[in-house]
């Protein structure tokens, strides 16, 4: 007896007899996106990376980035062929559905990597690839990946206590954790502040060590916090003198954050919660809450630029809010850092600007700076010729030696302002009476807001404002001589170090 073996029925391929969904999904949708990202991947990489995840996308795009993300543009091109091939010769729909199960493990992983990872994944091209192709396991080798760029310590130029102030020792140090709105900054430059010697020398009282200081900061941001819009990776950027504030309170709601009861420095702060002290700009990286990270105009060279981070803002705030402008006379006290920064943002705002200083030494620098006058208070009656005649004064001397205030406050209007941006060591004797003649007003200044310092950078940029610097390349012995040469008042005007590449490295 012959059994005949059951004929198995042929499986017809033309008319695709498959549900609906599957034949647009995979035959449409799905080739139709891969192509699209094939495109940008080829000839439009900062849209692509912008559109993936636009806070972290670099600001520039690498060269092995580049070429990284054109090996991708081929595998989609790739992937959209073979896709469309495999599916269109078979309609068994196990097939299909075991090409969507993939597809979805594929998302999985990518979804667990961004959580892994954060959005740096979407600019790490080559790991963000990996785990785009489905391979879930790879998330762990991919966190690895990422991180290694980012250093888990900085490198900075640290004093070890007051008594040895002009020692700088080269030492490791461990930032704060890395936040969701922090940027890590590859420092380029930095400004050296009169505020670096009072805080070292402990002029103005008892600091955390060892201490870099440092806060006219000027890098390269090399990464983003998953939640910050406000930089990109890749972009030149500054950081001054504060580095955090609550940004819920009454003056931080109102630009007033430097005024901020909870605000903290960009160094010889204690981080809430962890004990440990900021550290600032004589130092290979800075890590700084995105409010207080600055884009920095084309325009302006970053030397320029540094010294404008905290004795610009400084000098420029008390200006604007107390209204220097044309038709206004402003006096501002003292040719220094600070000062010589206000005269050029007086003059860049509109107002006839004088400099009072102690002698003749500096008045052709100030006429150089573009002021409309000069007084010597060496000389005798100085302030006679002028009192009553000035609607702001700005002082940024950094001494109280031999300071006469009546004779200062005489030269106001009525209801005029004096305004103290620098900070000396030791008082000054205010009498009630001083203030009767003209009914003005005594007060201070300290530091400015995210939007003063963006408008005062742009005013810079517009203007042409330049800085008058120093460069001092950065090192035990440039730290020394410059903070030495800044304490003995040796320097027009600001000191700004540089080769942080040579004694850093490149990462």
């Amino acid at each position: 007896m012959i059994t005949k073996r059951p004929i198995t029925p042929t499986v017809s391929i033309s008319g695709f007899p498959l549900p609906l969904p599957y034949r647009l999904f995979f035959l449409l949708v799905e080739p139709l996106a891969t192509l699209a990202g094939a495109y940008y991947a080829h000839f439009d990489q900062q849209t692509y990376l912008t559109l993936s995840h636009a806070p972290s996308a670099p600001f520039t795009i690498p060269l092995g980035m580049s070429i990284t993300m054109s090996q991708l543009g081929n595998m989609y091109f790739a992937f959209a062929m073979i896709e469309a091939l495999v599916l269109r010769s078979t309609s068994d729909l196990r097939v299909w559905k075991t090409l969507l199960f993939c597809l979805l493990v594929a998302d999985v992983g990518h979804l667990l990597s961004i959580r892994a990872l954060g959005t740096q994944i979407y600019w790490n091209v080559a790991v963000w690839n990996a785990i785009d192709w489905g391979n879930v396991l790879f998330v762990y080798v991919g966190r690895a990946a990422v991180e290694m760029p980012y250093p888990e310590t900085f490198t900075g130029f640290q004093v070890h206590g007051p008594d040895t102030w002009l020692e700088f020792h080269k030492n490791e140090f461990t930032p704060k954790p890395f936040g969701d709105y922090d940027v890590d900054i590859k420092i380029e430059c930095c400004g050296v502040c009169a505020s670096d010697i009072h805080t070292i020398s402990g002029g103005w009282g008892k600091q955390h060590y060892p201490l870099a200081v440092g806060h006219e900061i000027v890098g390269t941001a090399i990464r983003v916090g998953p939640k910050v819009t406000l930089v990109k990776v890749g972009q030149r950027v500054g950081v001054g003198a504060q580095s955090w504030s609550c940004l819920d309170c009454r003056q931080c709601k109102n630009d007033n954050e430097t005024y901020c009861r909870k605000q903290l420095d960009t160094y010889g702060a204690v981080w809430p919660d962890t004990g440990i002290v900021s550290q600032g700009g004589y130092s290979s990286h800075v890590r700084t809450h995105e409010h207080w990270v600055f884009p920095i105009p084309d325009a302006l060279p970053s030397t320029i630029a540094a010294p404008m981070l905290c004795a610009g803002l400084t000098a420029y705030s008390p200006l604007v809010r107390n209204g220097a402008s044309p038709g206004k006379k402003v006096g501002i006290v003292g040719l220094g850092g600070i000062g010589h920064l206000a005269v050029l943002f007086s003059k860049a705002l509109g107002a006839k600007t004088w400099v009072i200083s102690r002698s003749h030494a500096k008045e052709s620098d100030a006429f150089a700076l573009g002021a409309d006058g000069y007084l010597a208070t060496s000389d005798p009656n100085w302030n006679e010729p002028h009192v009553m005649t000035f609607d702001l004064i700005i002082n940024t001397a950094n001494s109280f030696e031999g300071f006469d205030l009546d004779a200062y406050l005489s030269l106001l209007d009525v209801h005029a302002k004096w305004v103290n941006v620098g900070l000396p060591e030791g008082d000054v004797r205010v009498k009630s009476q001083t203030f009767l003649k003209n009914g003005c007003f005594f007060g201070t200044s300290h530091l400015g807001s995210r939007r003063e310092m963006l408008e005062m950078l742009g005013l810079a940029a517009e203007k042409g404002i330049r800085t008058w610097v120093e460069e001092v390349k950065i090192g035990e012995e440039g730290l020394r001589k410059a903070l030495g040469r800044l304490h003995r008042g040796d320097v027009r005007y600001r000191f700004v170090l540089t080769g942080y590449q040579e004694v850093f490295g490149r990462e």
